[in-house]
């Protein structure tokens, strides 16, 4: 119950409502990473869909490892990112910045370089 009471009385669901637009766009410009099929996201909780071939956003062969491999990445860069299998998914906390979301994103854009690198010849490029 308290913390239902430090939600209402400092806004956080209002705060969410205001920063989630910027949080979308945030998130969908890394739309255009190589391995990026989709970015997606309602309020703070957002996904990056990683593909094999963005064209056809075909899935990687294994399903989870390209995911996992991006999760250790993003954890050495101090970035939580979970793997639902090879679906990225961010939920920051309802406090967070806009000078932290670009922050993140940077990170999480970071981590799908690192990624990239790593399984580069198992990607169409169309």
């Amino acid at each position: 119950l308290k913390n239902i009471e430090i939600i209402e009385n400092e806004k956080l669901v209002e705060r969410v409502a205001e920063l989630a637009p910027y949080f979308a766009k945030a998130l969908a410009s890394l739309a255009d990473h190589p391995i990026v099929g989709e970015t997606r996201s309602m309020g703070l909780i957002g996904a990056l869909e990683l593909t094999s071939d963005k064209a056809k956003r075909a899935r990687f062969k294994e399903s989870g490892r390209v995911g996992t491999i991006c999760r250790d990445h993003s954890f050495k860069n101090n970035l939580v990112m979970r793997a639902c299998w090879d679906t990225m998914v961010l939920s920051p906390p309802f406090v967070i910045s806009k000078k932290e979301i670009d922050e993140i994103v940077r990170l999480a854009r970071a981590a799908l370089d690192k990624t990239y690198a790593d399984v580069k010849h198992e990607v169409t490029i169309s």
